[in-house]
């Protein structure tokens, strides 16, 4: 029976609150080994990018890899610093009854990001005066069981609360759901039946809860008189036109596909087309509610991320304090109010959320760079074994679109060289012990090759000196470089030229 099938995922993927740690885990892993993670993609790049544009190399890049990976569909977006969007999408959307191509305008859950939306609504309101982030709950709420009135609304957002996680401490709620998986869910219903004991006392420690956000959201509707996601409507998606953007399931996405998610049942690494199945989706996403049921684009999250932590929507000391460090534990991973930075490798700063609701989430807006990132993947699988077992997911996906954008070089515009970039191959790739870069050289030239990890430092550096006009085949030995995937540059005196290598 579904029900059946469905317990299995329900426990696996519903908000695990072990999830947002494991994530800042795995992205804490993919700074340092990124490329030996990505090794397994060795059969899938063989040949030289063949674009000079920045929107090339990332189709590139996303197309590489998505191409190997079981995952069902990936959906990426990234917006620059002169406003221009690059957006790529792969893989189905559907299955049953007919199988249907992932495209950039289909909409998926993007789960815990909500959470910034929802934080950035309280903040706005708190800057009309309506409300106070010390204020305690229990100003604006009823009493609920397990629940202390006297929690702040900043301790609320900043998971400082102690307030325990109806969707994974309480198994009560999962079964509950799928003794009724057609309901719609009611926020009081959950907060006065399902919420445990407190994990600790208010505003002593940390701890990731979905509870915080359900009330956060009740908090909202109680002060305005609307509805939770009215109200994020009327103050950020109508206003700064996030046409993609909705809370299922109370809101139309009109005629906007909405993509099919994917759920491995039995462990076996097949997933499954759950809305396909029969799964009636519309009671998942209203028990995440205003903890988890927005649907979006990639479009959409990286546009929002630019607005709220670029400095576009909230007073600068309010964003401030959105952005203050609730979490202080040393591990490079830093929880705002309903925002996060991740630990992406030496000081680059970030800001933003992900999230899993089935489908998986992750945006973020880099400030140095005034650039956004988005990648969505319909598939609840994390770390997936590509074809020689190197784990590939959405978080592997973000990074090598990231790596992609802040090794990239603008060409010159009128640098001879430009011409013959699409000249310049590398051969074998892959490669196991040397390879070959085969360029044209126009004028006479001082030339350096560099290999990067994906991650962006520099692992060798071989300075070729002056050399004349004409054809060249530079071998690079590769001996002492591990098996993974490198950005190889050639650079003169006012160009750089990147490839990618892979070496096994």
């Amino acid at each position: 029976m579904i029900k059946n099938r469905l317990l299995a995922v329900v426990m696996a993927v519903l908000f695990a609150s072990s999830l947002l740690t494991a994530q800042t885990s795995l992205l804490n892993e993919q700074q340092v080994n990124t490329a030996a993670r990505l090794s397994a993609q060795q059969h899938g790049i063989q040949r030289s990018i063949s674009g000079s544009t920045l929107p090339e190399l990332l189709d590139h890049v996303f197309d590489s890899l998505t191409s190997l990976s079981s995952i069902k569909g990936f959906n990426a977006a990234m917006l620059m610093p002169d406003s221009s969007i690059w957006k790529r999408a792969s893989g189905l959307a559907a299955q049953i009854p007919t199988q249907q191509q992932l495209t950039t305008d289909h909409l998926m859950g993007m789960g815990s990001i909500s959470k910034s939306f929802v934080s950035a609504t309280l903040l706005l309101l708190s800057e009309d005066g309506l409300l106070s982030l010390d204020d305690s709950i229990g100003t604006y709420l009823e009493s609920y069981p397990n629940v202390p009135g006297y929690t702040t609304i900043r301790q609320l957002l900043s998971h400082r609360s102690g307030i325990s996680d109806y969707l994974n401490e309480n198994p009560a709620m999962s079964e509950a759901w799928l003794s009724n998986l057609d309901s719609i869910w009611v926020a009081d219903t959950i907060l006065r039946n399902y919420v445990l004991a407190p994990n600790f006392p208010v505003g002593t420690s940390w701890s990731y809860s979905n509870t915080n956000y359900l009330l956060a959201g009740r908090i909202i509707e109680n002060i305005t008189g609307q509805p939770w996601y009215d109200v994020v409507r009327a103050r950020i998606l109508d206003p700064y036109q996030l046409s993609h953007t909705s809370a299922y399931p109370w809101e139309s996405h009109g005629t906007q596909p909405f993509a099919h998610a994917y759920g491995d049942f039995d462990g076996n690494g097949t997933v499954e087309d759950l809305q396909g199945l029969g799964l009636p989706d519309e009671g998942l996403f209203s028990m995440a509610s205003s903890a988890g049921s927005l649907l979006s684009t990639p479009e959409d999250l990286v546009q929002f991320s630019r607005l709220v932590y670029g400095g576009h929507l909230l007073q600068d000391t309010t964003l401030d304090e959105m952005l203050t460090d609730y979490v202080q534990d040393g591990s490079g991973f830093e929880y705002g109010l309903g925002v996060s930075m991740y630990p992406l490798g030496g000081s680059l700063e970030n800001h933003g959320h992900d999230g899993s609701l089935i489908y998986k989430s992750f945006a973020l807006y880099f400030p140095s760079e005034d650039m956004a990132l988005a990648v969505q993947q319909n598939d609840d699988r994390l770390s997936v074994p590509l074809p020689d077992d190197g784990p590939f997911d959405l978080f592997v996906l973000s990074l090598a679109l990231l790596d992609t954008y802040l090794n990239y070089t603008i060409p010159s515009a009128t640098h001879d060289l430009k011409q013959d970039i699409q000249e310049l191959t590398l051969s074998p790739n892959p490669a196991k012990e040397i390879t070959h870069i085969d360029f044209n050289l126009p004028t006479y030239s001082h030339i350096r090759v560099t290999i990067n990890r994906i991650d962006g430092s520099a692992i060798q550096s071989i300075d070729f000196g002056m050399m004349e006009v004409g054809r060249h085949a530079l071998e690079i030995n590769l001996n002492d470089i591990p098996s993974g995937v490198y950005f190889v540059t050639l650079q003169n005196n006012d160009q750089r030229i990147l490839r990618s290598l892979v070496k096994q």
